[in-house]
């Protein structure tokens, strides 16, 4: 896993959105020596109501947020990859 490039979303029903085992796995992958994408951090709080019945995300404020997330990371492979 050395140099392996990671993000790290968490998720939860409730209001907390996986904040304590975010920052655990973070501190735990340090010792593979896997660089993280430190910004922007990801937790998603209330999950149950940012899909609809099909699955799709209705929240667009929620989509741009993981757009972001997704180019943030695109950029540290590249960084990575050399």
């Amino acid at each position: 896993m050395e140099w392996k490039t990671g993000g790290i979303i968490s998720q939860s029903p409730g209001n907390l959105s996986g904040f304590g085992a975010n920052h655990h796995l973070r501190q735990s992958l340090v010792c593979l020596n896997m660089p993280i994408l430190q910004q922007p951090e990801a937790y998603i709080s209330n999950v149950a109501a940012l899909f609809d019945e099909s699955g799709k995300i209705v929240n667009e404020g929620t989509v741009q947020f993981l757009q972001s997330f997704t180019d943030a990371f695109v950029d540290l492979i590249k960084k990575y990859k050399g």
